[in-house]
């Protein structure tokens, strides 16, 4: 007598093809499942992170910045501005004090030696020697009319329409005419009435240059100091502080 052949089972929702094992057993710790399926407990850990103690995972620390504080932060660099206000400061102050020194004594001296050129003639009469292109002028006294003079000499010429005063020690003297002596020579000059003098014009500019080197070394100084004092106090408030 034959016996029929075993049924084979069917593929039911419980057969291995559905990633569910069969009954009788469970598969061993760290044995492979069938492809795409998820250990019991938990689920895979993805590519490039690691499990963290929670259960989750932790992403990689590439690409994340460092925290606040931390190595990774730049220490910021002190402020230059102290020091460029005290070196730009004592430049403008030494500058400002030797310019204007240097300005103020070529100018005040080029007057002073005018002043020096003048020849008093108390007779009103006198005789002058001059370079060829010489300007002079004819002084009198402050407060006396002003004389009638001739000049004779190689070649007398034009004078300048510039009035100038010199103070000296023994009085003060204005310029009441003037001449351009064209030639080299002696030239001869007479006036009636009292003491003349003759000499260049005073140097307008001299005069205004040393007046402007003196207000440059005052005003320039006191900017250059100015800069130079906020400098130092900025400076030392930042060293207090750290």
């Amino acid at each position: 007598m034959t016996q029929p052949p075993p049924q084979q089972p069917s593929p039911g929702p419980l057969s291995p093809q559905h990633g569910i094992p069969a009954q009788g057993g469970m598969p061993s710790p760290g044995a492979p499942g069938p492809e795409g399926s998820v250990p019991q407990g938990g689920y895979a850990a993805p590519a490039g992170g690691y499990a963290a103690p929670d259960g989750g995972y932790a992403p990689t620390g590439a690409g994340h910045p460092a925290p606040q504080g931390g190595p990774g932060t730049l220490a910021k660099k002190p402020s230059k501005a102290p020091k460029i206000l005290i070196i730009l400061g004592s430049v403008i102050l030494a500058l400002s004090v030797i310019i204007g020194v240097v300005l103020a004594v070529v100018g005040f001296g080029g007057a002073v030696s005018s002043l020096d050129d003048l020849e008093v003639f108390n007779s009103g009469n006198g005789t002058i020697t001059a370079e060829e292109g010489d300007s002079l002028q004819i002084y009198v006294e402050e407060g006396t009319p002003a004389p009638s003079c001739t000049v004779d000499g190689p070649s007398v010429g034009e004078g300048t329409s510039q009035n100038s005063t010199a103070g000296t020690n023994e009085a003060t003297w204005v310029s009441v005419d003037s001449f351009t002596a064209e030639a080299a020579g002696e030239y001869v000059v007479s006036c009636d009435g009292g003491p003349i003098a003759v000499g260049p014009p005073i140097s307008v500019g001299g005069i205004f240059a040393g007046l402007g080197g003196i207000l440059l070394a005052i005003f320039g100084g006191a900017l250059g100091f100015l800069l130079l004092a906020i400098g130092v106090i900025l400076l030392i408030v930042r060293r207090s502080r750290a």
